[in-house]
C-alpha cells in the first residue's frame, strides 16, 4: 500500500467525485471537503488516503 498526495490532488482534479466515491467507497462529502481544502491530504487516513493513490494511479494509466 502506497499512498501518493501529487496522486490523490491528480485524482481530484481530473475526476468527478461521483465516480471516485463509486469506485473507492469514499464518501462524496469527504471528498469535496478535500478539494475544498476543509480536509487536508496530510491529514487522511492511510487507508484512504491509499485507496485514493491506486485509483488515481489505475486512471492515469488508461489510454
Amino acid at each position: 500500500m502506497k499512498a501518493n498526495s501529487k496522486d490523490i490532488e491528480w485524482l481530484l482534479n481530473n475526476a468527478t467525485q461521483y465516480h471516485i466515491s463509486k469506485e473507492t467507497g469514499i464518501a462524496q462529502s469527504k471528498l469535496s471537503n478535500l478539494k475544498t481544502g476543509k480536509i487536508k491530504i496530510e491529514n487522511l487516513t492511510f487507508k484512504i488516503a491509499s485507496n485514493l493513490t491506486n485509483f488515481s494511479k489505475k486512471l492515469q494509466k488508461k489510454p
